[in-house]
């Protein structure tokens, strides 16, 4: 899958490999390029418990529950 529906990918929380993953944070800097970070729903779910949550985070959730939810469609 693409980067918008990834399947598979390393979690920058947990730093490791997990089976799905969603962009959870985008790292902005003055010069130079930016970075991105994904997260896996388990980590996903224990940061959206923070007072201060990004709303692109709770789409990482919603979007990973939702993955988790219907079966994978064959391509």
């Amino acid at each position: 899958m693409n980067a918008e529906g990834m399947r598979g990918g390393y979690c920058a929380w947990h730093k490791g490999w997990a089976e799905d993953v969603a962009l959870a944070a985008i790292i902005e800097q003055g010069s130079g390029p930016g970075g991105s970070a994904y997260v896996c729903l388990p980590c996903a779910r224990f940061l959206a418990q923070r007072r201060e949550v990004s709303e692109l985070l709770k789409e990482a959730v919603a979007e990973l529950e939702a993955r988790t939810e219907q079966p994978e469609q064959a391509s």
